[in-house]
């Protein structure tokens, strides 16, 4: 009795691990998008105050297309761009 209560505890224990490891994911992906958005916006905030405001203008675009839940996709730049 003593190891079948064991071996059920064990099973219990990984998959609660899984669950963890899917939630800690999704909370690293978040923390990635974050950092992104922010050097976006610092890059456009020093070209602004640069007088670059063509450059800046781009990076805006970035920073609105993270904000809106999109993703940097190689393929899409022009439309990111919005060239």
């Amino acid at each position: 009795m003593y190891n079948t209560l064991k071996l059920e505890t064990v099973y219990i224990m990984r998959q609660y691990k899984q669950e963890m490891t899917f939630d800690r994911a999704d909370r690293m992906q978040a923390a990635k998008q974050k950092k992104f958005i922010q050097f976006f916006e610092n890059a456009q905030f020093h070209l602004d105050a640069k007088g670059a405001e063509d450059s800046a203008f781009y990076f805006e675009m970035i920073v609105d297309h993270l904000k809106d839940g999109g993703e940097l996709d190689p393929d899409r730049v022009q439309r990111i761009l919005g060239l």
